[in-house]
């Protein structure tokens, strides 16, 4: 568990990830993963500084924004 925390205070785990998602969506065709990937890139300062409170709102909201219909 203490490697997994070392590794989530890292800015590059984050950068990884955020590529990770760009490259998974574009292999599988889906449209949502630049944003998502943005999202990821968005949050990551919060959790590279221990504010998990933070990133992890900021990125549901992030997600819940991409993939909510609009009302009309």
């Amino acid at each position: 568990m203490d490697w997994l925390k070392k590794r989530a205070a890292e800015p590059s785990t984050y950068a990884g990830i955020s590529a990770m998602t760009f490259g998974l969506g574009a292999i599988l065709k889906i449209n949502e993963a630049p944003q998502i990937a943005e999202a990821i890139g968005q949050a990551a300062p919060a959790f590279t500084s221990g504010d998990y409170v933070t990133g992890g709102v900021f990125l549901a909201s992030s997600l819940a924004a991409i993939f909510m219909k609009e009302r009309k």
